[in-house]
């Protein structure tokens, strides 16, 4: 499977460290499909930033839902393809190195009717968060899928030692689309 790994910049960890910490005070007293903490909110705005950077790279037209407060119920990015002609509604995931192997590719039974609602794929991504404050990181890209692949994924409950257990679809690593492939986008930019 080819994964791309996008570098962030300090600044880019400092904004996502500030914005996790607004958006997790938000949502702290609120049960979610997994556990809240400060630390999946920082891993999710790096996955996002770094998602975005490359989709702006490759000179796409976009609307990234997840630098407004406001919006964090929308999906995370869309772009925007001939105009909005057509669209695509991309939520981004992101795991922990340390977890992408057991926990990763995961989303929650629950979640997955609200995740229908609002996005066509799901692009995964995994960052080693260990030691970065203050210090530019790289993200991997590590493929898409769409919320079909999702659906046909084998459902098991996942959590290590004394996690809560989670009822999910959880992809294998060689389910996942290869990153070049996203739909549509390539060919179609103006």
């Amino acid at each position: 499977m080819d994964s791309l790994e996008i570098e962030l910049s300090t600044a880019d960890v400092q904004w996502a460290a500030e914005t996790a910490r607004a958006s997790f005070s938000r949502w702290e007293s609120q049960r979610g499909y997994y556990n809240n903490r400060l630390n999946s909110h920082f891993k999710g705005k790096l996955g996002e930033l770094a998602v975005e950077r490359f989709l702006l790279n490759q000179k796409l037209k976009l609307d990234s839902h997840f630098h407004f407060p406001d919006r964090e119920n929308l999906t995370d990015i869309v772009v925007k393809i001939r105009g909005y002609k057509k669209i695509l509604r991309i939520e981004v995931k992101t795991w922990s190195k340390d977890y992408w192997q057991e926990l990763g590719r995961c989303i929650s039974v629950d979640q997955f009717p609200d995740l229908k609602k609002k996005a066509d794929i799901v692009i995964w991504c995994v960052v080693d968060v260990e030691g970065i404050v203050g210090a530019p990181v790289k993200v991997m890209l590590a493929g898409w899928s769409t919320l079909d692949d999702i659906s046909k994924a084998p459902v098991k409950f996942t959590g290590l030692d004394n996690m809560r257990k989670v009822e999910n679809y959880q992809l294998a690593e060689s389910d996942l689309r290869e990153i070049n492939t996203l739909p549509g986008i390539w060919t179609n930019k103006k």
